[in-house]
């Protein structure tokens, strides 16, 4: 017994602070379907992983959290006196190539497109088309991926540390961070 909740809590612990390819290896026995090259950032799996669908190349950023049941039908149940519990639950699928950012929601029954962007902090509670860059309570159209990119283009011209879209100095490097603090915080 007491072996056995050792293992759980190492388990447990491993999940929180492995690495987001390890949770995805993880969690992909536990899902409806987990693609290649997955990386979940994020530990907040939800109730009922098997009602989640995670296809490839998706990078799921911390702290977003996946609701697939929705818990009021205990409370309705009460409050409509009945002997049995209603449910209300759904699935979640998101499509290959898309990117959840930091604390973004998503609720039952909702999916995100392929090459789709979700905003960090958003609450998605329908799908999300291919191509398209969606944020906010609810989450709603912003722009498409492909002026999304654009935009990104344009403003790595103005970065010091990178000319002709490439980086001029390591990634991670201490030399990388001052020039970065430098161009911030002059």
């Amino acid at each position: 017994m007491i072996i056995k909740k050792l293992k759980n809590k190492f388990c447990n612990w491993r999940f929180k602070h492995g690495t987001p390819e390890y949770r995805a290896k993880f969690m992909s026995s536990k899902v409806a379907y987990m693609g290649e090259n997955v990386k979940l950032f994020t530990w907040m799996i939800g109730t009922e992983p098997y009602l989640i669908k995670i296809h490839d190349n998706v990078n799921v950023a911390s702290e977003v959290m996946f609701i697939t049941h929705d818990v009021s039908v205990f409370n309705v149940s009460r409050y409509l006196n009945l002997d049995y519990t209603l449910d209300k639950v759904d699935a979640i699928e998101l499509w290959d190539n898309c990117m959840i950012g930091a604390r973004a929601i998503l609720m039952p029954g909702c999916s995100v497109g392929k090459n789709s962007i979700v905003a960090a902090g958003s609450v998605v509670t329908k799908h999300i088309p291919d191509n398209e860059v969606w944020g906010g309570n609810p989450a709603h159209f912003i722009m498409t991926t492909d002026e999304y990119a654009l935009k990104l283009i344009e403003k790595n011209k103005e970065y010091p540390w990178i000319k002709d879209n490439k980086f001029i100095v390591p990634q991670e490097s201490e030399e990388l961070y001052n020039i970065r603090k430098n161009y911030f915080f002059k």
